[in-house]
């Protein structure tokens, strides 16, 4: 499984269901095969315009990976 190249473009969502961006890079443990975080840019308004901010979501937030992904 190729976790990066999987994660990268799937959308965020929280426990709302509210579109809270997308995945854009993936942060591993140094030595291990273990995801540590998740970079994503916001999504909404902002993004539009070209001033989206990344935001660094730990794994401990993660509810479920799917399609999207889905926070707590």
């Amino acid at each position: 499984m190729h976790v990066v190249g999987d994660l990268v473009g799937k959308e965020v969502v929280d426990s709302s269901g509210d579109r809270v961006g997308e995945v854009k890079d993936v942060e591993i443990v140094r030595g291990k095969q273990q995801v540590k975080s998740l970079v994503i840019k916001e999504g909404g308004a902002a993004t539009k315009i070209g001033i989206g901010e990344k935001k660094v979501i730990p794994c401990n937030q993660v509810d479920t990976i799917g399609e999207k992904v889905m926070l707590k």
